[in-house]
């Protein structure tokens, strides 16, 4: 089987004030939607179809702005923060969501969600926050600033690495030589890297190319003027969130502020979980969406 002999994925676009943004559907799709994912860095919606299918409800996840195949502008060196991922997710709720739903994100997808709140929280019934990104103040202070945002593409290694990323690849197959037990993704399902791939590369000539920009997925990771912190209160009381131990991207001090402004709801330190631990540790990843479904009541 090649990468192309995939299931089909049901794929929908939103138009929102400047483009089209892309989501994946997944289970009935006869039903209302239940679950709004939301993807980390990089990454894009389909990405997380391991999870979302097995839970029995319709969920959804949208590529977010300047990733899979989403149709929006990108400013790469005008980015100094979240707000704009945040909007779009304001705007996508305003327009195509009743509600209720249970709200979902991963990594800068999780802050997302989180930035969001305020304005959709009337329509959300949970929140699973898989390992949000939970940077001190003094970092994303300097963020703000474009020169220091230059030194931090090149000195902080994640950022570093992304900029640099092979982006080109001659096919869909070659792409997945390439990714195949290769640092992180090899704890990946075959399922999980597979729907990375073929949600995440576009055709390129003969060739293909990583739909995400490594320059886009570079800023987006130096681009923290923005504060978590302040919207944790607008959470809904069937609230997870679940923080990884391995290359954390919280501290002992960012996560005590979360559960300081905490309404409801609970956040887990997991010393044994690495950041991608959705794609890596499905079974659990599944179990702790199903958990806050049932409380909310969107799931027998």
């Amino acid at each position: 089987m090649t990468l192309k002999d995939r299931t089909p994925v049901e794929r929908r676009f939103y138009t929102l004030r400047d483009g089209e943004i892309s989501a994946c559907h997944f289970g009935d799709r006869n039903r209302p939607v239940a679950v709004v994912m939301l993807h980390a860095n990089g990454f894009n919606g389909l990405t997380y179809r391991t999870l979302l299918e097995p839970l029995g409800v319709h969920s959804l996840a949208l590529d977010l702005r300047g990733h899979g195949m989403s149709r929006l502008p990108t400013d790469i060196e005008g980015l100094k923060n979240w707000h704009i991922f945040r909007d779009d997710v304001i705007e996508f709720f305003d327009r195509y969501i009743d509600g209720p739903v249970i709200l979902a994100g991963h990594s800068y997808g999780a802050v997302t969600g989180v930035l969001a709140v305020a304005e959709i929280k009337d329509k959300i019934r949970g929140y699973v926050g898989f390992d949000p990104v939970l940077v001190p103040d003094l970092f994303r202070w300097l963020s703000g600033f474009a020169s220091i945002r230059a030194r931090m593409k090149k000195s902080i290694p994640i950022a570093r690495s992304a900029g640099h990323r092979k982006s080109v690849f001659e096919s869909y197959e070659a792409a997945l030589d390439r990714y195949t037990g290769r640092g992180a993704f090899k704890a990946f399902s075959q399922n999980a890297l597979e729907d990375y791939l073929m949600g995440g590369l576009k055709p390129h000539g003969e060739a293909v190319q990583l739909a995400c920009d490594p320059k886009w997925e570079q800023a987006i990771f130096v681009a923290q003027r923005h504060n978590i912190f302040k919207n944790v209160k607008y959470l809904p009381e069937n609230t997870h969130i679940i923080s990884a131990g391995k290359g954390p991207v919280s501290t002992v001090f960012t996560r005590a502020k979360i559960r300081a402004r905490l309404q409801g709801g609970r956040l887990d330190f997991e010393k044994d979980l690495s950041h991608l631990f959705p794609m890596q540790k499905e079974t659990y990843s599944i179990k702790c969406l199903s958990e806050v479904l049932k409380k909310a009541g969107l799931k027998d």
